[in-house]
């Protein structure tokens, strides 16, 4: 395996998990070029100010034969006045595709 990023996001968790439009948690593994790292929890807030310091981040998806596959590029994006997460530069919701739930 090849460096992605830094950090790889396997899953997250919305602040609200009916309207699943704000996203409060997520689960970061550091990317050591050689295997995902073991994944611990941050907030959204930690994932943004380490984006501000330079740090990338891609999506993560666990293959059928358990083992993992590059997802998409994360970007930090300001829509109305508020910072975002987002693989997708049209939304105006934290949105990074289909990952699991935390």
């Amino acid at each position: 395996m090849s460096k992605w990023a830094d950090y790889l996001i396997s899953a997250i968790r919305y602040e609200n998990e009916m309207r699943k439009n704000a996203i409060a948690y997520l689960k970061v593994h550091q990317d050591t070029g050689d295997e995902v790292g073991a994944g611990s929890t941050w907030t959204k807030e930690e994932v943004i100010n380490a984006m501000y310091d330079g740090k990338t981040f891609y999506t993560i998806l666990k293959s059928n034969s358990g083992e993992w596959k590059k997802g998409s590029n994360v970007a930090l994006v300001t829509k109305n006045g508020r910072a975002i997460i987002t693989d997708n530069e049209y939304t105006e919701l934290d949105y990074l595709g289909d990952l699991q739930e935390l």
